[in-house]
């Protein structure tokens, strides 16, 4: 049943239409709009999978292999003769692919291989808030406390870097306190509003949720009706109102309290605004839902299809995601077999590409 029908009309009533009222009719159509681009998502994401799992799988198998292929050659050139910075950005390149191919290899010897060079190579942390992912140790690149007895202080990148680092390590301290700080403030004013509010909101939404469903259940109890059909239909409808009490969505009792012939629109118009608050909150919480839901259909999409998981998608744009995705996938196939290549062919590739990283990792940061 379309969940526009549920709008309050100004008509039924002959008088204006009241703000709970008015309220009322935009969570319908907020919720009616929700629904609709939810529908919209997963029809969208059903064709962007067969289109992916065409073309797009036999590109990622080739991708996943050769980041493979890099990791297995830079834990091969570990014990190479380098400087402690250089050493520092080979096993951070190195601990970036082996973690991406274990994430998303569907071969078991490969994912195994890669977990095991993860597992080596990942630094050990002694507090797990101060633990850094592997971009911000490309970043940093030295720790501040040993860095400075190991420096090249002839080399002035070296020297700018390693200052840089410990400026950033500094701020990004201080912002961390003011972070905390805010976060116990925020704490505690919630907790205090939530002293001088109490539960009634809450509460009285509940008690609303409940209501109807037990005028539903008493309409709808298969057991009290003698006519087969009517039986079977009640019965169908009584499974579908279980459902929606259970999940606390108020739109969908009240649509089935339509379906059931136990609501018009002169009857919904002439429920006070006392009455529709409750049911007003319900719908918010029910919108707010949905909008969760859909937050989290779109980062389980971008994180399936390797895409920036902070845009939000749209429907009507995740086939041109997936073309894009494609082609990235494409661009860095060319880009490490070029890389392997010249690897395995040129003797000072190898410091020269971790220089060309740490470039990379030093504009990424600013």
């Amino acid at each position: 049943m379309a969940s526009s029908l549920l709008r309050i009309d100004a008509t039924a009533s002959q008088v204006p239409l009241s703000a709970e009222q008015q309220l009322f009719n935009t969570w319908v159509q907020r919720i009616a709009q929700q629904r609709a681009w939810l529908q919209a998502w997963d029809e969208a994401v059903q064709a962007c999978r067969t289109r992916f799992a065409r073309d797009g799988a036999p590109l990622r198998t080739r991708y996943l292999d050769l980041q493979a292929d890099l990791a297995q050659y830079l834990d091969q050139q570990a014990g190479r003769k380098l400087s402690k910075l250089e050493r520092q950005l080979l096993e951070t390149c190195l601990l970036e692919s082996a973690q991406q191919v274990a994430d998303l290899s569907d071969t078991p010897a490969q994912q195994a291989a890669m977990q095991e060079l993860v597992r080596r190579y990942t630094p050990e942390q002694e507090d797990d808030d101060d633990a850094g992912d592997a971009t911000g140790a490309a970043a940093q690149a030295v720790a501040p406390e040993s860095a400075s007895q190991d420096i090249d202080w002839e080399d002035m990148e070296a020297v700018a870097q390693f200052l840089e680092a410990q400026a950033q390590a500094g701020a990004a301290q201080a912002e961390r306190a003011r972070g905390q700080h805010q976060a116990k403030r925020q704490q505690r004013k919630a907790q205090q509003a939530q002293k001088t509010k109490g539960p009634t909101a809450a509460e009285l939404a509940t008690q609303s949720l409940r209501e109807v469903y037990r005028r539903l259940a008493s309409r709808l109890h298969p057991d009290r009706e003698q006519d087969p059909q009517e039986r079977e239909r009640k019965t169908a409808l009584m499974q579908r109102v279980n459902i929606a009490y259970e999940a606390g969505r108020l739109m969908e009792l009240l649509e089935l309290q339509w379906e059931a012939e136990q609501m018009d629109p002169a009857r919904l118009a002439q429920l006070s605004d006392a009455r529709l608050a409750p049911y007003n909150r319900m719908l918010q919480e029910q919108w707010s839902d949905l909008q969760r839901d859909a937050q989290a259909r779109m980062q389980a999409f971008a994180r399936e299809f390797g895409l920036d998981a902070t845009t939000r998608l749209q429907p009507a744009k995740l086939m041109s995601q997936v073309r894009e995705r494609l082609q990235q996938l494409q661009g860095g196939i060319d880009y490490l077999q070029q890389l392997l290549k010249a690897l395995d062919e040129e003797p000072d590739a190898l410091k020269q590409w971790l220089k060309h990283e740490r470039t990379l990792a030093r504009r990424h940061a600013d």
